[in-house]
């Protein structure tokens, strides 16, 4: 029997993990995130999604996946009139109908750790950041705070940017490649996102359906994120908005919005993806306009290192879609070079 050729995955998010999961049996894997935790981008506090949160019904590949790992999902709440928080004052609207979709019960990072139940145990290395990748007559050299890595192949599911200003290679990027990755923007690396929890859903006793638009802020755009037993809105905060004093400012526009109804917040849970520097570099700071066209099919070290990941796939680039779709693309990619 041929023995296992060995690659190694850098990030444990949701395309990282879901390639290991299908490589495994034909590669000896190894897993190293750079992070305390796993998840990547996908990220829940108390059942509640910090990251991506919804899944659409054409998205075959995730809605796949769940049904595989066992998971339930629950329908997004839409019913009911939007508001918007003008500076005038606030106005009820009924809001054209969205594209229903649907949440992961128990929040996403149940994907997560069902992938991680099916790992080896030994397979996913925590506090590994990658410093740099050296093609040698050994191999691959993949090198860390603490350690180096020997493989044949390298998948990096880092965002485009962070591959780039992250690591260094030798032989170094081309520059069309290099210039390829810094152009191409981190989903979510321009966002800040904010969960607020109230101990009851109150705005849908009053015929309301979580939307709220406001060009005031802190949150410029407001949706339902209640939870089986947690009643929640989430809000994504204005670009230019204050992050001196998020949790005051927020409770601030709660109050304008539903006036007495601020009494009844719970928790407030907040995170800028912006300042993570796993996630995001300085190069995503500002807002984007429209979803950007995603879409790279890059590789280096004579095809031994591909970049992979979800602003990679030419299909619903950006999304958790996305992350299925590259990761099922460079699994068979590289079980058909091993039948070669």
């Amino acid at each position: 029997m041929t023995p296992k050729q060995n690659i190694i995955i850098i990030g444990a998010g949701l395309s990282g993990l879901y390639a290991a999961s299908l490589l495994q049996t034909r590669f000896n894997v190894i897993v190293l995130e750079a992070r305390d935790r796993l998840g990547g981008r996908i990220l829940t506090q108390e059942g509640h999604d910090l990251g991506p949160s919804w899944i659409w019904p054409h998205q075959k590949n995730i809605l796949s996946l769940i049904d595989e790992l066992g998971l339930e999902l629950f329908s997004q709440y839409t019913k009911g009139d939007a508001l918007y928080d003008a500076p005038g004052g606030v106005q009820r609207f009924n809001s054209p109908s969205s594209a229903p979709s649907s949440r992961v019960k128990g929040g996403l990072i149940k994907v997560i750790d069902e992938l991680v139940t099916k790992s080896p145990i030994n397979m996913i290395h925590l506090n590994e950041e990658v410093l740099s990748i050296r093609d040698s007559s050994n191999g691959l050299e993949v090198t860390t705070y603490t350690n180096q890595y020997q493989a044949d192949f390298v998948l990096s599911t880092l965002s485009p940017r962070l591959a780039c200003e992250n690591i260094s290679y030798t032989p170094p990027l081309d520059e069309a490649t290099k210039s390829t990755l810094l152009q191409t923007p981190t989903w979510m690396g321009q966002s800040a996102k904010c969960v607020v929890e109230f101990k009851e859903a109150f705005w849908r006793d009053e015929g309301l359906s979580g939307f709220i638009f406001s060009p005031i802020g802190p949150l410029g755009e407001i949706h339902d994120a209640s939870i089986a037993d947690k009643p929640a809105l989430f809000g994504f905060l204005q670009t230019n908005a204050s992050l001196t004093n998020v949790e005051d400012d927020v409770r601030k526009q709660i109050k304008r919005l539903f006036k007495d109804k601020a009494e009844l917040i719970t928790n407030i849970y907040f995170i800028d993806w912006r300042k993570e520097k796993f996630s995001s570099t300085t190069h995503d700071h500002k807002s984007l306009k429209e979803h950007p066209s995603y879409g790279l099919t890059l590789t280096h070290f004579d095809n031994k290192l591909f970049f992979i990941g979800t602003e990679t796939a030419y299909d619903n680039g950006g999304y958790l879609e996305g992350a299925i779709i590259s990761a099922k693309k460079i699994a068979q990619r590289l079980q058909h070079t091993l039948a070669l």
